[in-house]
């Protein structure tokens, strides 16, 4: 069974009386089709967060209405039980124009990306994943549910996500606008490169280092500090940590401007 909280219906929904609108103008608001829209208000199709924040915009709803939306979403979204492989998503269709959305099944997704062993991961900025909870879900369904953005990557396991890398001081070790394929269902080893997040709120890439009681976090590339974890007698340090398991850079710059 589909709970309809899963995208706060019942809110939308009354938002929509307040403003005379219908949801045919949802649907051109989001540039999908009025079916569409349909599996959206049954909970078989899952509002991304810039899909939300669109329709919060548009109806104008108030604050405490806000508060009770995402409250229903994140309540039905932590409990959801929905059948994944039947399940249709809204992913943006284009880059570049962040506003043109296609619907396709999570079957024909998953065909189409078995012939070619690739994988469609979700797309998190490194600001999106300072608000990662781990003590609420794994952080392959955080990314998903925050995220409006996939990447493919080959042979991706379960559990990954990407980030992209958008505060120019938060990773030395690559290039701006780089993305990280990260696994979330695994631990790092001695050597691994890895995403983490510190107490202060900080997200750091650095190698991994660990002998006895204590982990170092270096930067080989650059002059970054590097920080040195005595995790028993510091518990709670680093909040969380990931392996990245493969980078794509971007070489050429979008904007090129010669000076004098």
């Amino acid at each position: 069974i589909v709970n309809k909280d899963i995208n706060g219906w019942s809110v939308i929904s009354k938002w929509l009386d307040i403003n005379k609108k219908r949801q045919s103008n949802l649907a051109t608001l989001l540039n999908i089709t009025a079916s569409a829209i349909s599996q959206i208000k049954t909970g078989n199709i899952l509002l991304n967060a810039k899909q939300i924040s669109s329709i919060l915009d548009y109806l104008q709803i108030d604050s405490k209405d806000m508060c009770k939306l995402y409250t229903l979403i994140f309540n039905a979204r932590l409990h959801n039980n929905i059948d994944k492989s039947k399940k249709l998503i809204v992913n943006i269709a284009n880059s570049k124009n962040k506003n043109k959305f296609t619907v396709s099944s999570n079957t024909e997704a998953s065909t189409l990306t078995h012939q070619n062993s690739f994988r469609r991961v979700p797309l998190m900025t490194f600001t999106q994943a300072t608000n990662y909870e781990p003590a609420l879900e794994s952080i392959e369904s955080f990314a998903n549910f925050c995220s409006d953005q996939t990447v493919l990557f080959p042979n991706v396991q379960v559990g990954s996500f990407a980030l992209l890398l958008d505060q120019e001081n938060a990773a030395p070790e690559f290039a701006h606008s780089a993305i990280l394929l990260v696994s979330g269902a695994e631990y790092p080893v001695h050597g691994d490169m890895v995403v983490a997040k510190l107490r202060s709120g900080e997200l750091i890439t650095k190698y991994y280092l660990r002998k006895d009681n204590i982990v170092h976090f270096k930067s080989k590339n650059t002059d970054a500090e590097n920080l040195t974890w005595h995790y028993q007698e510091d518990p709670g340090y680093v909040q969380w940590m990931y392996p990245v398991v493969e980078v794509n850079l971007k070489l050429r710059a979008e904007n090129y401007e010669l000076h004098d």
